[in-house]
């Protein structure tokens, strides 16, 4: 997949004219990482856009005495981009990203992203819309997100299902993961209510065999098993 067909593909750029996607393409710069290679660290500042070209590469959560170590949280493969929002806000890394194979990527910086609107306003207004456009749909999701919310802590899990397509991968990502952690809510519910039942008959049980020795170890029921012992014997006798 080029360039332009991956852009093309993000709710940010895919507003952008031929001519302002080919600019955008040529102000990129490639660079090859070797893997285990590690391309930002949490708390970086957060200063370029990155495309995967080719291998893959991982956002994870550092360890703390291990740096380029860690659980990767997503895969990103050929064709897929992320970091579009450092061009925008320019905060910190909120996750490490290193290389899991060797991999090939094309960066662009927010120096050579802020000189690009200076010089091509068309790209300033493609950006902007797609922005635009962007937020909204985010503002949607979330708002679907705090539906699933309610729905899982009234124990409706049944309603809480994937959307069928979405145009951000990282929501679609965070979708998929919110649906994976229902279902294990769910089943932990489900062995929680078994685990509670077996309990309730195991307590039941020992609840009768106590009551059932509380009987035969009474003096009522001694003398009365005394008593017919004795009457089996005289009528033995007899």
């Amino acid at each position: 997949m080029s360039l332009a067909d991956t852009l093309n593909k993000n709710p940010i750029f895919k507003s952008l004219s031929a001519e302002a996607m080919e600019t955008l393409v040529h102000s990129m710069k490639t660079r090859s990482l070797k893997a285990g290679e590690v391309l930002f660290n949490l708390g970086d500042p957060g200063d370029e856009m990155i495309v995967v070209q080719q291998g893959k590469v991982a956002i994870y959560m550092p360890e703390k005495d291990h740096p380029e170590a860690g659980q990767a949280l997503r895969i990103f493969q050929n064709g897929e981009l992320f970091g579009e929002m450092a061009l925008i806000d320019q905060l910190p890394r909120s996750a490490s990203a290193r290389a899991e194979t060797d991999a090939v990527i094309a960066t662009l910086d927010n120096a050579t992203f802020k000189a690009l609107l200076a010089e091509h306003s068309d790209v300033a207004t493609g950006v902007m819309s797609g922005l635009s456009g962007r937020i909204r749909y985010t503002t949607d999701f979330i708002g679907e997100i705090r539906q699933w919310v309610k729905r899982m802590a009234e124990g409706d899990y049944q309603s809480i299902q994937a959307p069928g397509h979405l145009d951000d991968s990282s929501l679609s990502a965070l979708a998929a993961e919110f649906v994976r952690m229902a279902g294990q809510v769910r089943e932990r519910e489900e062995k929680l209510q078994k685990e509670v039942a077996q309990l309730r008959i195991e307590i039941d049980e020992k609840k009768r065999r106590e009551e059932f020795k509380q009987i035969t170890e009474s003096d009522y029921y001694i003398n009365l098993k005394a008593k017919l012992k004795a009457m089996r014997e005289q009528d033995d006798d007899d």
